[in-house]
This record gives C-alpha cells, sequence and structure tokens, in this order.
C-alpha cells in the first residue's frame, strides 16, 4: 500500500522539509511504502493521485497555528501555515474517498482540529499536570473502548510521550472516540472515527516504546482495513 508521509518544514529562513529518522522503516515494517508529501506541492490533490496515495500518515512536527481552532497564540511554536495547508487538503483528499489516515503526536492533533476540535496549548501551563509530556517519559494510558482493547490484546498500555500540547475530553473533534486516555491526567492520546478510517495516536510508535508490538498489531489491522470491520456490523 502506498502511503502519503508528510513532512516538518522548518518556521524560519532558510526553509526545509525535513522527517526525523526512523518513520520511513516503521512504515515499511508494516508493509507500507511511504510516498513524501512535501509541504510546497502546487497541487496536492493532483500529487496524490498521480502517485497512487491509498492513505496518508501525518506525522510529527511542530505546533499548528491555533487560528485553526479559534484560539489567540499563548504557548503554540514551529508554525508552519504551508503545513498547515498541506495537511488539511490531503486530509480533504483522503476523508473524500475513505482512505486510512493515521496521526501520529503532532498529526493527532491535527485531525482533532480538523474534525473542529481545539487543543491545550501548553499542558504544564494551562493544565498543571503531574506528568511531563515533553521528555519522553513512558506512562500508563487505559483503553476506554472495547473494540480498540480487543485489537490491542490490553487494557492498559505503556507509550512514549514527546509532546507539550495535548487534547482534553471537551476539546475532542466532532464525530471522533477516545480510546486511549492518560491514567495520569485524563488527556486523550488515542481516538479514531466511527464512520471514517481515522485513527490519531498521541505517541510516537516509530520511536523506542514499550508498546511497539502492540502498536504493529493495530496499526497492520487499520491500514489491512480489518480494525473497523467489526465496529460496521456492531
Amino acid at each position: 500500500m502506498r502511503i502519503a508521509l508528510t513532512l516538518h518544514t522548518s518556521p524560519v529562513p532558510p526553509k526545509r522539509h525535513s522527517l526525523r529518522v526512523g518513520y520511513v522503516p516503521y512504515l515499511q515494517r508494516l508493509g507500507l511504502t511511504p510516498i513524501l508529501l512535501p509541504n510546497d506541492v502546487l497541487d496536492v490533490p493532483a500529487y496524490l493521485e498521480a502517485l497512487d496515495v491509498q492513505g496518508v500518515v501525518l506525522s510529527g512536527g511542530g505546533d499548528i497555528d491555533p487560528a485553526h481552532y479559534g484560539q489567540a497564540n499563548t504557548y503554540s511554536d514551529h508554525i508552519a501555515p504551508e503545513r498547515d495547508a498541506a495537511e488539511f487538503t490531503a486530509l480533504d483528499y483522503a476523508v473524500a474517498r475513505d482512505l486510512p489516515v493515521l496521526g501520529i503526536c503532532r498529526g493527532a492533533q491535527v485531525l482533532n482540529v480538523y474534525f473542529g476540535g481545539g487543543l491545550v496549548q501548553d499542558i504544564a501551563n494551562e493544565l498543571g499536570s503531574s506528568l511531563d509530556h515533553y521528555r519522553g517519559t513512558p506512562h500508563p494510558l487505559h483503553i476506554v473502548d472495547r473494540h480498540m482493547a480487543e485489537a490491542l490484546g490490553v487494557d492498559t498500555l505503556e507509550v512514549n510521550t514527546y509532546h507539550h500540547q495535548g487534547i482534553t475530553a471537551e476539546l475532542l473533534g466532532r464525530g471522533l472516540r477516545a480510546f486511549a486516555v492518560s491514567e495520569v491526567d485524563g488527556l486523550v492520546e488515542g481516538f479514531y472515527h466511527p464512520r471514517h478510517p481515522i485513527l490519531g495516536v498521541q505517541w510516537h510508535p516509530e520511536k523506542e516504546t514499550p508498546s511497539r508490538e502492540h502498536d504493529v498489531r493495530l496499526f497492520r489491522r487499520f491500514f489491512q482495513g480489518t480494525l473497523f470491520l467489526q465496529r460496521k456490523h456492531s
């Protein structure tokens, strides 16, 4: 399966597109063929069509412009408007064709904003959580969705964490359903869309993480189209 993989764009000149090491080999191990999607492509739909893209992975990176979710900028940084535009256009393309979309870290936040949700712009300053979400500290998640617990094979999951922004239950986008919630502070760290093949995870499966085995099982089923098959008939 050919998957469009989005890139980070540096917010200051000289601007460069980049991708952290780990994404490409990880997706290849899942049986996927990553096709890089630069953020300055003149016509994103035509690019995806020409390359016969069959899904999208939204990678991690800088923050989304808070204007997209109706907030003034208080704690957001490393904003790249061209990346926001390219990813929202890619989502329009994928959702219209019911292609699978996986959002990782920032990518999950993009999905949430795309579906009308919002973000906590800085967890430490706005929520005062006892958990440092920014430095990779492993922490437990509670799997709150029965189907996802069956797919993962566990009721709890320990994951890494490299984000300073987050999603609360109140800020979850329209139609999205949480499946993984931080046991420490209740932040939503995994969600899906029940009518579209949309999956967002706040952790980084391409990095070292205690959840690697369960992640592989989950993402393989997701891209094979079997993860939501049961849900459609339940």
